[in-house]
């Protein structure tokens, strides 16, 4: 017997959306450290990320525009939203910002707060990652040190 589909016991909701967000703060820090080495590049333009995730509202309303009903796949054999309909992930875009004139939109303090801040919000997740951790370690422990 195949078994499919299965779910760990580590796998919660909570753990799933800090996985989600520390990936997009890992790729958004890979996309700040490049805009701040490019600084001194000639005609370069900053990158971000968009902000957030998209909201599951907005996912809904594709999904109608596009003729499907919302649908929750809990088993493979269901039927999937169609491609055009899922969640994507952001990918970088170009952000507007004064020039200096050689054409460049880096301002370098402005990178660095950014950069900052990203840090922030990582070790934050980290500590939300870590807490759910140590409660299902707590949990199989039954409590005992």
């Amino acid at each position: 017997m195949r078994i499919t589909g299965y779910r760990t016991f580590w796998d919660t909701p909570t753990l799933q959306t800090t996985e989600r967000a520390m990936n997009r703060a890992t790729a958004r820090h890979k996309i700040l450290a490049h805009n701040l080495a490019n600084a001194n590049t000639p005609n370069f333009v900053r990158m971000d990320l968009p902000e957030g995730e998209t909201p599951p509202a907005r996912i809904t309303q594709r999904a109608l525009q596009a003729g499907a009903l919302p649908l929750r796949a809990t088993d493979p054999r269901h039927v999937a939203l169609p491609r055009a309909a899922q969640a994507q992930q952001p990918a970088p875009t170009p952000q507007p910002a004064p020039m200096r004139p050689d054409g460049n939109t880096i301002d370098p303090e402005y990178e660095m707060a950014q950069l900052a801040e990203n840090e922030l919000r990582y070790a934050m997740l980290a500590r939300i990652a870590n807490s759910q951790i140590q409660g299902l370690r707590n949990a199989i422990r039954e409590g005992r040190q």
